[in-house]
């Protein structure tokens, strides 16, 4: 297994299993040159990424943006506007009320939310659904050579892809864990499929005392945590992105009516407690 620290913001893992140890050499190595050749067209870390020149500009160049930007409009198409990849407006009315120390008034959240514009090029950030992607396309370099490998895995922070024979085993957190070396909360074998979990953690503003959290319903600019996680196992990790993401803004009956039309499977942790899941396939731990 080889192990490359930050990565896309985060820890990047991935282990093949080929027929000898220089395949597994290249095969791993082609990953990480993927992933990180993909990094610089989607990260806001740096400002020459291709991202930033697009916010910037308006333009594009490459392949691999413009197919993730309608990849992102689709999603957002069929989520009714739940999923939103260009939210800094309203963000952006939050962090200043933060900063104020004043809770923003209906009408300037109104006035953030017309503002919002899926198909300009301004606001756009994909972090939602680039890193899935990008694991998708990382993991996928492993098998585009002569001495493809039999299975393999690619770990991205919160996404985790897996290819081929066999499976690997993965861990979900409980969001109420009160030290990170608890027991997960459940756990799961992916076998030819992907994982991604999202959450609203500690991501909060604090304004008058009061915490809100830092998800946001883009239909109302109003801050949600009535799920506190969700993990979703589908077909791709972008799918698996998507849908996690999507998990904590709408309310549970509706993500189990949209994972299932998309081959998916999710575990969801509410703002109680409660855990609802739609397969046994999640076990405890």
């Amino acid at each position: 297994m080889r192990v490359r620290d930050p990565l896309l913001g985060t820890r990047c893992e991935v282990e093949v299993r080929a027929a000898s140890v220089e395949a597994i050499d290249a095969a791993e190595l082609a990953v990480l040159a993927e992933v990180e050749r993909l990094e610089m067209i989607f990260t806001l870390f740096d400002e020459a990424s291709e991202l930033h020149a697009l916010r910037r500009l308006g333009e594009t160049a490459s392949v691999e943006l413009n197919e993730v930007w309608q990849i992102a409009l689709l999603w957002h198409q069929r989520t009714g506007g739940v999923f939103h990849h260009a939210l800094q407006p309203l963000v952006g009315v939050w962090a200043e009320a933060a900063e104020s120390d004043r809770v923003p008034s209906t009408n300037a959240l109104a006035e953030a939310v017309t503002m919002l514009d899926p198909s300009g090029h301004a606001h756009l950030d994909f972090n939602a659904l680039a890193k899935g992607w990008i694991a998708d396309r990382g993991l996928a370099a492993a098998f585009a050579s002569d001495q493809a490998p039999s299975s393999g895995w690619l770990s991205l922070g919160g996404d985790l892809v897996h290819r081929g024979e066999g499976s690997v085993a993965v861990g979900i957190q409980d969001p109420a864990r009160p030290y990170d070396n608890v027991a997960p909360l459940a756990t799961i074998d992916i076998t030819s499929e992907a994982l991604a979990t999202s959450g609203t953690g500690h991501r909060y503003w604090t304004i008058d005392g009061e915490r809100y959290s830092r998800v946001l319903d883009p239909r109302t600019g109003i801050p949600v945590d009535h799920v506190r996680s969700a993990t979703v196992v589908a077909p791709t990790a972008a799918t698996a992105d998507v849908l996690a993401t999507v998990a904590l803004v709408l309310d549970p009956a509706e993500t189990i009516s949209l994972v299932a039309s998309h081959n998916a499977h999710c575990l969801l942790v509410t703002a109680t407690g409660e855990v609802v899941q739609t397969t046994d396939r999640f076990r405890p731990a």
